[in-house]
């Protein structure tokens, strides 16, 4: 059991100063990857006298480039947190931790699925057990069964409260989304920001 609780007052308070001070970089790296699924559209599209094999080729580059971004925006937000100043070059990382991330977020993917459709629970325990597994890849380039070991003893004992902040980060970026999508320019980075702390928080203890 984890002897200190998480604070989401404390990761808050955390992040949003990081936000409002880095909000360019985090907009350019949200606008970076819309601007690969628009490039996607246009592919498939202009490409349609093709076939699948192309469908297929250009979807599967687009997932490898949104998971290497994705991974790439978790470092930037460690890096702010630990006090350093990330650029946008930092959210492109080399793309072997990209292809990692993305088979991580397959597997992960897999396990919440089965685990809703056995019970509902097993696959909302699980999701929150390894919710973490992307910070633990990004923060020391942990392979992947190791990125979800350390997240299942990171997340020991205390995966209530965590669910409890996941869905309320969930319910925020549902508003924002709502709001035209634009709103996820906020909530996304701000959410991330959150879950980083709280990530340091248990990392730390």
């Amino acid at each position: 059991m984890k002897s200190n609780p998480i604070s989401i007052r404390q990761a808050f308070n955390s992040a949003w100063p990081l936000f409002k001070k880095r909000f360019g970089l985090f907009a350019a790296v949200l606008l970076t990857i819309f601007g690969a699924w628009v490039a996607l559209e246009i592919v498939v599209i202009a490409g349609q006298r093709f076939g699948i094999l192309l469908w297929t080729v250009a979807h599967l580059a687009f997932l490898l480039f949104f998971a290497t971004m994705e991974i790439g925006f978790l470092r930037i937000c460690l890096e702010l947190y630990d006090g350093r100043e990330p650029e946008i070059a930092d959210a492109f990382p080399h793309w072997s931790l990209g292809l990692k991330f993305l088979a991580g977020q397959i597997v992960f993917l897999l396990m919440v699925v089965i685990g809703l459709l056995l019970l509902v629970a097993p696959g909302v325990y699980l999701g929150v057990r390894y919710a973490l597994f992307g910070f633990c890849m990004a923060d020391a380039e942990a392979d992947l069964m190791d990125s979800f070991r350390q997240s299942a003893i990171l997340t020991a004992g205390i995966w209530i409260d965590l669910l409890g902040v996941l869905a309320a980060l969930l319910l925020l970026n549902v508003l924002g989304a709502s709001l035209l999508g634009l709103g996820l320019f906020i909530t996304v980075p701000l959410s991330a920001l959150v879950t980083t702390a709280i990530y340091r928080q248990l990392s730390s203890c």
